[in-house]
């Protein structure tokens, strides 16, 4: 054997003994991983993932329970409501109230311990994603080492330091070998970063309907105080008997003096609305478009209420600068919330540029506990929102542009919205309960449990009903 034969057999075996060795390595490292990925996937498995899922089922049983109850406590108010006025029926109206509201708020609460189990699942799911991911990086850092090493000779280089054919093609069918490794471990990586971007977008999403939950629970809190206040101020002023309750009603006086003064209070974003602008405002836009004013009023009524406890915001914090910092508290949603940020901004721009108007002089409703502010006027119409209905505003109240702070076309631009719902003009109750929901929250408005809102809306539609009525005689 000459000296050159020899040098080149003694690289090749070291060469074969380095690629021994970075191989079984590899396998080593690789076997190890995967055991971690095992032992956290059974680990999860010993903490009761069998209770977890128990508890689950009860949690969404007892919702339904609840929900079952809520549907018989509105079966027996409806009821109660068609009887002649007495005080026993006042007096259990309100107390079926009460109690239908209660249950709201236990169902609120339930819906949060769920979302509370979901948002725990899915974060452990996103830990279990991590270590996997984790696992093919190094699964895919050891691979390229070992690809690095075979590749350092050309295949010519193999074929001439190769003492035969067959050891040529098994070295030749290690690299091919290797390189598949790599090409199925790439495609690993890639789907597990992609069910990891899916969990937080997921995990993103059920934060996000925590938070109106907790904020529709404040506002189910709210109504629960307020009907035990009238209900006491009912008491109290009749003394509970039938006789002074029948004299309150033979002096007209229909409506308690708190719930009177509550439905003189009109806000937008913290500015006082005139009961009398209200009213012929509402008369206006119910005769042009076929919406019952009294309905106008109620929804006007909730939505100054909301406006109220939002308060008053600018359209650079509370919109679009939150929109800006959900980008970089979710960075998986980046791009969305940028998207979205720039819409409602060039939306909002928009809108107050040709209303020739400052756009830091006007007010928009501030960031709630969840989403983003910059809601407009009496409607509370986000900009982009706004734009969809304008023209369909101005074809009523003639206004061009018209201005989402100007309350008649405020009033209008809630019209037409809640007119898209079939049966909303003609006084429908079924079709303006739902299209007061949707008001609210959309298409999935039953799914979010938000029935507080349409409830409220209709409890104050027959009331304005009542005191226009009084006004017209």
């Amino acid at each position: 054997m000459n000296s050159t034969h020899k040098n080149s057999f003694i690289i090749n075996s070291h060469k074969t003994i380095l690629l021994c060795g970075l191989f079984i390595l590899f396998l080593l490292s690789f076997v190890f991983l995967v055991e971690i990925v095992k032992s956290v996937e059974e680990e999860r498995e010993e903490i009761n993932v069998e209770e977890v899922n128990n508890k689950k089922e009860e949690l969404k049983e007892e919702i339904k329970k609840v929900e079952e109850e809520i549907k018989k406590v509105n079966t027996e108010l409806k009821e109660v409501q068609q009887k002649a006025r007495t005080f026993k029926r006042e007096i259990s109206i309100y107390n079926n109230k009460i109690y239908k509201n209660e249950l709201e708020v236990k169902e609120t609460r339930l819906a949060i311990e769920e979302s509370d189990m979901e948002m725990d699942e899915i974060k452990e799911k996103i830990e279990e994603g991590e270590i996997k991911k984790e696992a093919y990086r190094k699964n895919l850092k050891d691979l390229f080492k070992l690809l690095y090493v075979y590749e350092q000779n050309s295949i010519l280089e193999i074929l001439m330091t190769e003492d035969s054919f067959s050891d040529f093609f098994n070295k030749v069918d290690a690299m091919e070998s290797v390189k598949n490794e790599v090409f199925k471990t790439i495609v690993n990586l890639k789907n597990q970063k992609e069910e990891l971007d899916l969990r937080s977008e997921e995990l993103t999403e059920q934060q996000e309907e925590k938070g109106q939950l907790i904020q529709i629970r404040a506002y189910q809190n709210e109504s629960l105080s307020e009907l035990k206040i009238q209900n006491n101020e009912l008491l109290d002023i009749t003394k509970g008997e039938e006789k002074q309750f029948q004299q309150l009603l033979a002096e007209n006086k229909n409506i308690l003096p708190s719930l009177r003064a509550q439905l003189y209070d009109l806000q937008s974003l913290g500015q006082k609305i005139e009961i009398d602008d209200a009213f012929s405002a509402a008369k206006l836009i119910g005769s042009a478009i076929g919406v019952r004013p009294a309905y106008l009023l109620g929804i006007l009524k909730v939505e100054s209420n909301l406006g109220k406890n939002t308060g008053s915001g600018n359209w650079e914090d509370d919109m679009y600068g939150c929109y800006m910092r959900l980008s970089k508290i979710y960075p998986l949603r980046k791009a969305h919330y940028i998207k979205r940020a720039e819409t409602e901004k060039n939306a909002f721009f928009s809108i107050v540029d040709r209303l020739n108007l400052d756009p830091m002089s006007v007010r928009v409703s501030k960031e709630p506990t969840y989403g983003c502010g910059g809601a407009m006027g009496p409607a509370q119409f986000i900009p982009s929102t706004w734009l969809a209905y304008e023209s369909r505003v101005s074809s009523v109240t003639r206004h061009y542009p018209p201005n989402p702070w100007n309350l008649t076309d405020a009033m209008a631009a809630m019209a037409v919205k809640v007119s898209d719902i079939p049966g909303v003009i003609g006084g429908d109750y079924n079709s303006e309960y739902e299209a007061a929901g949707r008001y609210l929250g959309g298409r999935s408005w039953r799914t979010k449990g938000l029935f507080f809102y349409p409830n409220k809306v209709m409890l104050y539609a027959n009331l304005y009903e009542e005191e226009l009525n009084s006004l017209d005689k």
